[in-house]
């Protein structure tokens, strides 16, 4: 059995592929949800294939290691993602103005800048162009 942490299991994962066999079925199920969630930034429609509530959760984390054994260590799997680019005010006049563009509510707005930043200043670098 090996140490009960996320480091050791991903390590047994990626790294001392031989030490899998000493990862309990308990661990596998305690982990199970985690891991399922950092693969499916690269790999969705086979996370999204284990997330099902009759999935045996130990069965799944011996597929993500089958899955990975032959593959060298994702350097992407901890890295965070990328967060927005906060900087960048958008005016109240200008929400107001795409919100009326784009007939959308006040929460819908709200929640595009604050997952979409990016895109709503894309959008309104657009309509700013057009309207000249």
């Amino acid at each position: 059995m090996i140490e009960n942490n996320i480091l050791a299991i991903s390590n047994a994962m990626f790294k001392n592929k031989n030490d899998w066999g000493k990862v309990t079925e308990e661990q596998k199920k305690q982990f199970f949800f985690i891991f399922n969630r950092y693969f499916s930034k690269k790999y969705l429609d086979l996370a999204q294939s284990l997330n099902h509530k009759e999935t045996d959760n130990s069965v799944a984390m011996d597929l993500w290691y089958e899955f990975m054994k032959n593959k060298p260590y994702p350097q992407w799997f901890w890295s965070k993602s990328p967060k927005s680019d906060s900087k960048e005010e958008i005016s109240d006049k200008d929400i107001s103005e795409l919100q009326k563009k784009l007939d959308l509510k006040e929460d819908e707005i709200d929640f595009l800048i604050k997952h979409h930043r990016t895109e709503v200043i894309e959008e309104l670098e657009y309509l700013k162009k057009s309207t000249k």
